[in-house]
């Protein structure tokens, strides 16, 4: 399993999953969207940062007059983060995901914020 925080860099890390028959998980965006059919085949999941979920309350805050600038944090309880269940690899895993999401959005699971 290969991961890469770091948005389009991420397209190397694609390319070598499928040279070395590994899964690659795609980060920002849904790769799996924009990936050959090759590659395709080795995107297990996209890690979702949802810019649409950010644009769209920035620009409703605007047209409210409700807008102040300073720090706002997305998360997964305000649709801000997600993943991608293209292709069809979690179909099987999609309830128990969104039961830890459920989980993690309750606190009853702490995501720490530090390494």
């Amino acid at each position: 399993m290969i991961y890469t925080a770091a948005g389009g860099s991420g397209q190397g890390t694609i390319e070598a999953a499928v040279e070395s028959e590994a899964w690659a998980l795609g980060v920002d965006s849904d790769q799996f969207l924009t990936a050959t059919e090759e590659q395709q085949g080795h995107i297990l999941t996209s890690m979702l940062k949802r810019v649409d979920n950010s644009v769209f309350a920035v620009a409703e805050a605007a047209s409210n007059g409700e807008f102040t600038s300073g720090t706002v944090v997305l998360d997964l309880s305000t649709d801000g983060v997600g993943y991608s269940t293209e292709g069809g690899y979690l179909d099987e895993f999609v309830d128990q995901l969104e039961d830890l999401k459920a989980q993690i959005i309750a606190g009853d699971i702490e995501v720490p914020t530090a390494p």
